[in-house]
């Protein structure tokens, strides 16, 4: 009987790890899926790993941009599309139902870089970006 209840605890703690692990491993996929996106400027893409929400605000900043000579959006174009991150660490613990998502940005041409996050929210089932600072 010992062994029995044993196996059973053996298998609920394993169980916890890996859904542990998988709810992280969720995360990590969508904060890349969304980074993909937007430093490739496919803002629709982009729009599609956030909440309704942050997507209206993505996407109206995004309509509203100033305009700019050709040769400067050239630029800021192939910039954006060279800059590079790398995702950090993936906190799905602190706040429950919410995930933080630290990732190191290194802009194009940069020897300097940059700490950022995502806020990230499950909606409906699904990991959603609601921030991004």
């Amino acid at each position: 009987m010992k062994k029995i209840g044993l196996l059973f605890a053996f298998t609920a703690i394993m169980t916890l790890f890996a859904s542990c692990e998988n709810v992280e491993e969720k995360v990590t996929t969508v904060a890349d899926s969304f980074l993909t996106s937007y430093y490739q400027m496919e803002y629709e893409d982009a729009a599609e790993y956030c909440t309704d929400e942050f997507a209206e605000v993505l996407l109206q900043a995004v309509a509203t941009k100033p305009e700019v000579s050709d040769l400067i959006e050239e630029l800021l174009i192939a910039a954006t599309k060279a800059t590079t991150y790398t995702i950090l660490d993936v906190d799905t613990k602190s706040v429950e139902g919410e995930a933080t998502v630290l990732f190191e940005l290194i802009p194009y041409k940069s020897e300097v870089t940059l700490e950022r996050k995502l806020i990230m929210v499950k909606s409906d089932g699904e990991w959603k970006v609601s921030d991004f600072k």
